[in-house]
């Protein structure tokens, strides 16, 4: 019985090291590099690498429940094409639950498939990550979507102006 016993107690606590380190891993906090992944497209389409990515700003909203939710993606949508020129990637991030249908937009929508080996989820959702050209998380915007654009349209402005002063002072120390 005490083999038993002890048998149990470590098992718990490997369980729990092992819990804790999926936490750790699932927390992402500005100033830390982002995972790569590669997600396919929700509704047809390609598919999106992360790391194809380095050496652009880009930009993820990672959607909470969403069933045909294009009429709060709008702005978003609309806010990362006003950047398309200043080559900022956006996509948004989509978890199917039960029945619920995709957004269709203009911007790739990716399905965030627990199944999928290559991808990785995110939470709390809904949240916006702005992952610098170097692929490190710079700022990380958690909460309704709806509640949050006023801040997120100021720091993406932001940013993106820092983006393109480091981009050009890169292209002037070549």
């Amino acid at each position: 019985m005490g083999h038993f016993i002890r048998f149990l107690f470590l098992s718990l606590l490997s369980f729990s090291a092992q819990s804790a380190a999926a936490e750790d891993a699932a927390r992402l906090a500005p100033g830390q590099a982002v995972e790569d992944f590669s997600m396919p497209s929700a509704v047809g389409g390609w598919g999106q690498r992360l790391l194809e990515q380095r050496g652009k700003p880009v930009m993820l909203i990672w959607l909470d429940r969403c069933d045909r939710c294009e009429e709060q993606l709008v702005r978003y949508q609309l806010l990362a094409e006003s950047y398309a020129l200043d080559e900022l990637s956006a996509w948004f991030i989509w978890a199917p639950y039960n029945n619920d249908q995709p957004p269709k937009m203009r911007l790739p929508v990716l399905l965030n498939d627990r199944y999928w080996p290559q991808s990785w989820g995110f939470d709390p959702r809904p949240a916006i990550m702005l992952i610098n050209q170097d692929g490190v998380l710079d700022h990380l915007i958690l909460g309704d979507l709806s509640g949050h654009y006023d801040e997120t349209e100021k720091t993406l402005a932001l940013w993106m102006a820092e983006q393109q002063l480091q981009a050009r002072a890169e292209i002037s120390n070549e």
